[in-house]
């Protein structure tokens, strides 16, 4: 264990491996899954693998064979390439060839005067992926993904060569869920009120897996899982289960304007809006009662729906598109932060009803409530193009937000972490960062849904490693584990607090966004 290892927080105070007390407080971590694999072979199977046509031998295809492949494929602009590239040996027409040259040229013509408004539509599936994933290094890093189950002691994996892992508190099996259509995971949901059913977002379609429990087999059979697809929507960007627990799951795609719900039992797709003008929807995210969902696009606005009726709210002219949000746990304050930006917004919102009505009656104006920059400043450091802030996350109960960096900015070895509260007003008081191992840089970050004791963060670095740290700041907990050691001190001179007293509040002007 390094020297600046946090440990734990003890009612507000970060502890590290070099305390006089380390010792004692690794002894009241609590019992979590561990997670056991050799990342070796998981970056040599993602190294080794290719695209999935290598796998096949070349035969020679007739020209309705290519037609079919290249509608599967690329769709309407790939049977137009295929009439262009005819030879005489595929018997087309010259005016039919001629014809679907021209259009050809017209469709890209088209996509280019699109990109040049959108540029996220040229990038490449992995880099779309990389983009709008939580994971600030989703390329490169072993685990690209971690869910906790809402009620239970497990949570899934999501590794680099797309396979998934359920890990246990109390059973050592390890469930591996792999298949051939589950490639380029985005998102995986585990279904609320429900011991055994993930969703994974992967690039062509969401796979709903049912993972029994009690079940002894490391591998679930076919008849565990479930491919929705709709083409339309595709690749998958984000997920969203019903917060009730309804067989209903939420959707949408970076590439497509569509908000889709599912009726997963029935596997039928319904559209319940579409977002125009804004070249996608890259990230949907329900409030923890389920009246309200942020719907963020790849363009500097977002909406927030009611979902009763779905009527919304557009909030445009930031600074960039919306890069990291979390709701509080009421639902009446949202925070975000832009892509390039270095200060988390806040917005408050009327409670799910009034008079028997559903309502948004969101703030008109965005509030400052927590500048991180001046931090950069006052060290004389420089910024960068990468994201500054690139995800966040608050704890069940509204007491801790966690904020990570983007890979190449100076605090990318460390996450930062905040007290927060939302009466009467949403503030935020800084504790300090949380460390890794030395070497190690995280790459994404959650925390458990339930921890009796205070929060307990989870932390995935960029090497394969999956860190637990509780946060203690339950007084009856902390007066517990003080009466077994009442004469330990803390030493804080490790901390680094990275804000003045001047920016600990909920600021009401600078930047507005204006609702349209």
């Amino acid at each position: 264990m390094s020297m600046n290892e946090t440990i734990c927080e003890v009612d507000g105070e970060l502890i590290t491996s070099n305390h006089i007390k380390a010792d004692h407080f690794l002894d009241q971590q609590p019992d979590l899954p561990q997670v056991h694999f050799t990342l070796e072979t998981f970056k040599r199977s993602a190294l080794n693998e290719g695209p999935a046509e290598s796998a096949f031998l070349e035969r020679n295809e007739t020209f309705q064979e290519k037609l079919l492949s290249a509608w599967r494929s690329q769709g309407f602009s790939g049977v137009l390439s295929e009439f262009s590239n005819s030879t005489e040996s595929d018997q087309v027409p010259c005016g039919i060839k001629k014809w679907c040259t021209y259009l050809l040229l017209l469709s890209r013509w088209v996509s280019s005067m699109q990109v040049n408004v959108f540029p996220h539509l040229k990038l490449s599936d992995q880099e779309l992926a990389a983009e709008f994933s939580p994971n600030n290094d989703w390329k490169e890093s072993c685990v690209r993904l971690l869910s906790w189950h809402p009620h239970a002691n497990k949570f899934a994996l999501a590794l680099i060569d797309d396979t998934i892992r359920i890990y246990y508190n109390d059973n050592t099996l390890v469930p591996l869920l792999k298949h051939k259509k589950q490639r380029n995971v985005v998102a995986i949901e585990w279904k609320p009120y429900c011991s055994s059913i993930l969703a994974v977002a992967s690039h062509t379609c969401i796979l709903i897996w049912n993972v029994d429990p009690v079940s002894l087999s490391t591998r679930p059979s076919s008849g565990s899982i479930q491919v929705l697809t709709y083409p339309a929507c595709s690749p998958v960007t984000s997920i969203a289960w019903s917060t009730y627990g309804f067989d209903m799951l939420f959707s949408c795609s970076a590439l497509d304007s569509s908000i889709v719900v599912w009726d997963v039992s029935l596997s039928t797709p319904t559209i319940v809006h579409k977002v125009t003008t804004s070249g996608g929807v890259s990230k949907l995210m329900l409030s923890p009662e389920g009246s309200k969902m942020l719907v963020a696009t790849p363009t500097s606005s977002f909406r927030v729906y009611e979902t009763a009726t779905w009527t919304n709210e557009r909030w445009t002219n930031l600074e960039g598109r919306v890069q990291a949000a979390c709701w509080t746990p009421k639902g009446t304050t949202l925070l975000f932060g832009v892509k390039n930006g270095t200060r988390i917004y806040s917005i408050s919102f009327a409670s799910s009803t009034t008079d028997m009505k559903p309502v948004i009656d969101g703030s008109k104006n965005a509030s400052i409530a927590i500048e991180l920059s001046h931090r950069l400043n006052d060290e004389n450091e420089e910024e960068n193009s990468s994201n500054l802030i690139h995800s966040m996350i608050m704890n069940k109960t509204g007491e801790r937000l966690a904020i990570l960096f983007g890979k190449e900015h100076a605090s990318t070895s460390a996450v930062a972490l905040f007290t927060t509260s939302e009466d009467p007003v949403f503030t935020a008081t800084p504790r300090g960062y949380v460390n890794g191992p030395d070497g190690s840089v995280p790459s994404f970050i959650t925390f458990k849904p339930f921890f009796e004791d205070g929060a307990t963060l989870t932390m995935c670095t960029k090497d394969g490693q999956v860190l637990h740290i509780p946060l203690f700041f339950n007084n009856r907990s902390i007066k517990k584990r003080l009466h077994k050691n009442p004469d330990h001190s803390f030493n804080t001179t490790s901390q680094q607090f990275f804000l003045d007293s001047s920016t600990i509040q909920t600021f009401t002007t600078g930047h507005s966004f204006a609702i349209q």
